[in-house]
């Protein structure tokens, strides 16, 4: 019996390598993995939306799913949980089995990441972003200083290796978080949730709370697994054999 593939999303600023340290875990354990750049960053023009980023994610589901009939686990870091969550349409594996069809997405794993309903938009209400994302009007990109980053993406990692990751990050196109969401797929894929407790940006306690009760309450079934691990942001880094395991669960195997 073939493993599902675990398919793995970078969220903004950062590229395709921060699931480096974790892809040898999955890969020594038998599992296909697969990384996808997340298209809004670093993009030339940058993006007006998030639109990009859900047709990126859905195309490489749709090869995955309709063409290969591969069972997947989704993986999603930071603000991908945006595109991430609108993009599984009719994708779920227990959807599809009820139409006869092979493949799908088993589950959704959100890594310190937006988990939002539809309707949700992180511009709602005149909300201000955070002073470290600087914008560059002009060029229409957030940025994130390497100060920044040591500080809130790294600060679980020795300076040295915060550093060396800082220098990996690149512009994100600012019109991605204009977006509003219109799709919720953790409603119909079992979903689990991964919150580093030292997360120094969005994503303190507080926030993931109100993410994972809110979902709770429009379905009581969302994220029935919650995993928590004393490290930061990108704990893929930190806590990589850890974070496999994780996803080894979530594909099914009892660890």
């Amino acid at each position: 019996m073939t493993n599902p593939t675990t398919l793995l999303v970078p969220g903004a600023w950062l590229p395709p390598t921060i699931y480096t340290p974790l892809t040898p875990f999955l890969s020594a354990a038998g599992y296909p993995v697969l990384t996808l750049p997340l298209p809004s960053c670093d993009a030339s023009p940058p993006h007006a939306d998030f639109s990009g980023d859900v047709r990126g994610i859905r195309a490489c589901l749709h090869t995955l799913i309709d063409e290969e009939e591969k069972d997947v686990v989704l993986v999603l870091h930071s603000y991908t949980g945006m595109p991430g969550t609108e993009a599984p349409v009719g994708l779920g594996k227990k959807e599809r089995e009820r139409a006869g069809k092979k493949g799908g997405v088993l589950r959704l794993v959100y890594v310190n990441a937006l988990a939002p309903c539809e309707g949700f938009s992180l511009t709602a209400g005149g909300q201000e972003y955070p002073s470290w994302m600087r914008l560059d009007a002009d060029k229409g990109v957030f940025t994130v200083s390497p100060s920044d980053a040591q500080r809130l993406f790294f600060n679980d990692l020795s300076e040295e290796e915060g550093d060396a990751w800082a220098d990996t990050l690149r512009p994100q196109s600012a019109g991605v978080y204009t977006s509003t969401q219109t799709y919720a797929a953790w409603r119909h894929i079992p979903s689990t949730y991964v919150t580093g407790t030292r997360d120094q940006t969005h994503f303190n306690r507080e926030t993931v709370n109100f993410f994972i009760s809110t979902a709770r309450l429009i379905e009581p079934t969302a994220f029935d697994v919650v995993e928590e691990v004393d490290a930061g942001h990108c704990l893929m880094i930190s806590q990589a054999e850890w974070l496999a395991g994780v996803l080894r669960r979530a594909a099914g195997e009892s660890l």
